[in-house]
This record gives structure tokens, C-alpha cells and sequence, in this order.
């Protein structure tokens, strides 16, 4: 860059080209990876504690918890939870707390992708 004076403008030499992260890169990964580890938290400690074995009678088999812990985490711990807060079923409203799960899903994807190709 160029000087003035004794004030220079710029990174130092050794640091062009070089770009670190700003806040809201930060704060996007903070994002990606916690909305990545608290449902999967929260399904195994359905899977672990639930006497009750909520994941068993939400679901008829067990891949799909398990591709739902993979793939849809938000999505599969929201109609656990709605299963298991109405009458063994997901009824009514509980559809649109589900389906904002399953955009969150998606947004957390999206971000993460986004991340991924910024650097």
C-alpha cells in the first residue's frame, strides 16, 4: 500500500492476502455448529433416558430415527417431542413447529455450505 508519512495504510506486508475471519463469519459458524450438535444431543438423550422409549413409538423402525439423527436432526427431535407432547400422535399445530424444524434443517445446511465455499 501507500504511506503517508510515518502512518502506513494497510496490512503489514506478510499479511496481504491473507484475510481472517470478521464477526458475523464468526458468529455464522457458532450458528452451524451448534444447531449440528444440540439435536443430536437431545435425540440420544432420548434414545438414552426415556423410559418411556418415546423414539420406539414415534417411529415403526429404527432407520428412521437414525437417518433423522444423520440428516434432519431439528426435524426428527421436533416430532419426537410433538409425539410425544400430544396424545401419541403429531396433531394440528404441532405440523408448523415441524416444519420450522425442518427449514431450520435446511438453514443450517445452507450455512453450512456457504462457509464451506468462503473458504
Amino acid at each position: 500500500m501507500t504511506s503517508m508519512g510515518l502512518m502506513r495504510v494497510g496490512p503489514p506486508e506478510e499479511l496481504r492476502g491473507v484475510r481472517g475471519l470478521t464477526f458475523g463469519e464468526l458468529m455464522e459458524g457458532l450458528f452451524v455448529t451448534a444447531s449440528m450438535f444440540w439435536p443430536r444431543l437431545f435425540i440420544a438423550g432420548f434414545w438414552i433416558f426415556d423410559h418411556d422409549l418415546l423414539l420406539n413409538r414415534a417411529f415403526t423402525t429404527w432407520m428412521v430415527p437414525l437417518l433423522g439423527f444423520l440428516l434432519l436432526p431439528w426435524t426428527t427431535f421436533s416430532y419426537v417431542w410433538m409425539w410425544g407432547n400430544s396424545s401419541d400422535g403429531v396433531l394440528g399445530r404441532e405440523w408448523v413447529l415441524v416444519a420450522a424444524a425442518f427449514v431450520l434443517d435446511l438453514v443450517t445446511y445452507a450455512a453450512a455450505r456457504g462457509l464451506s465455499r468462503r473458504h
